[in-house]
């Protein structure tokens, strides 16, 4: 008799914890790839004569992981497991300021470092993430140092820094406003770095290198 009543509350436990998992919501993932509708604004009237790899990218530790990490108060963080990033998150990155570059330097051959194309690229464009902010309900901020070089070395490295913090305030999804200000920001970020190479390009500064 004893036995079986064990059995039977094995059972029970069983299906209680296999209905428990049945319930547990599923996990969300996203992307920083800019919205297709988003074409952003070209700052040339012909793309730029060179070809661009983004990398390498560098993130706070504290945000190098698949889940979202949101800020709780100046000292205090929370890792949400529910919520997560598709791709390594200096990927995204990376493709997300690839992308906006080469819109904004008019179509421009612009390749993310990990992919083969970016093999033959002449200009590197490195970033140092030194805060990637989520406040939920509140607002998404971006701190990018970030670096231009020539593959070849011919001419000394630019460098500035560019930041940027995007309202993420909504009545719908909460984390994916959070998601839509980071890729607000990170559009921010690379339109500074556009000006930059555009600027230099029209100095010479980039244009008549030697390769």
């Amino acid at each position: 008799m004893t036995a079986s009543r064990f059995a039977r509350g094995g059972v029970v436990l069983l299906v209680a914890l296999m209905a428990g998992c049945a319930a547990s919501p599923p996990a969300q993932f996203f992307t920083l790839t800019p919205a297709a509708s988003d074409d952003g604004e070209s700052l040339v009237s012909s793309p730029f004569a060179r070809s661009i790899a983004v990398g390498p990218v560098s993130v706070p530790e504290a945000v190098n992981r698949p889940q979202f990490v949101v800020r709780e108060g100046p000292n205090r963080v929370v890792v949400l497991e529910l919520q997560r990033w598709a791709a390594p998150l200096r990927d995204g990155i990376a493709e997300s300021v690839a992308g906006y570059l080469s819109r904004a330097l008019g179509g421009a051959r612009v390749t993310p470092m990990t992919q083969s194309a970016a093999n033959t690229a002449q200009l590197d464009v490195a970033l140092d993430v030194q805060r990637f902010d989520m406040v939920v309900g509140e607002a998404a901020v971006l701190e990018v140092v970030w670096t231009i070089k020539t593959r070849n070395g011919s001419a000394a490295p630019i460098t500035g820094r560019s930041g940027a913090r995007e309202s993420a305030q909504t009545s719908g999804d909460e984390y994916a406003a959070l998601v839509a200000a980071q890729v607000r920001a990170l559009a921010t970020v690379s339109k500074e770095i556009a000006q930059r190479l555009v600027q230099s390009a029209t100095q010479g500064s980039l244009a008549e290198m030697p390769d």
